[in-house]
């Protein structure tokens, strides 16, 4: 007899909110470390085409992940996550402030991205 196979319930299907939230944080601070140089390069011999592909790649990709971050509070979760990585990277290279303004900016553009999309 054919039976219809059992479906295993969405939830399991979905990486553990923590290993999300490790994710959000890993491609934040990438995104800002991407941005800093894209500036760096800016302000020296102006902006190449991979320094824009790669923040535009990074934005994209938090955008995506913001899609499917359920309940978490994605902005808060990708700015404290965020900043944790950074430090751990480049703890003795950027000061706090620095590092919230990167995060910051990182945020700025994908809420910007967001409301475009939802226009």
């Amino acid at each position: 007899m054919l039976t219809t196979p059992a479906f295993l319930p969405a939830a399991s299907l979905q990486p553990s909110a923590l290993a999300l939230e490790q994710i959000i944080g890993e491609i934040a601070a990438d995104a800002a470390a991407a941005l800093a140089r894209a500036l760096r390069e800016f302000q020296t011999d102006g902006l190449s085409f991979e320094a824009k592909m790669r923040v535009g790649d990074l934005i994209a990709r938090l955008f995506e992940l913001r899609l499917c971050a359920g309940w978490i509070d994605f902005y808060a979760v990708a700015r404290a996550r965020g900043a944790r990585r950074l430090r751990e990277r480049h703890g003795e290279d950027l000061n706090a402030q620095t590092i919230a303004v990167l995060i910051g900016a990182v945020i700025e553009v994908l809420q910007q991205v967001v409301r475009a999309e939802l226009n």
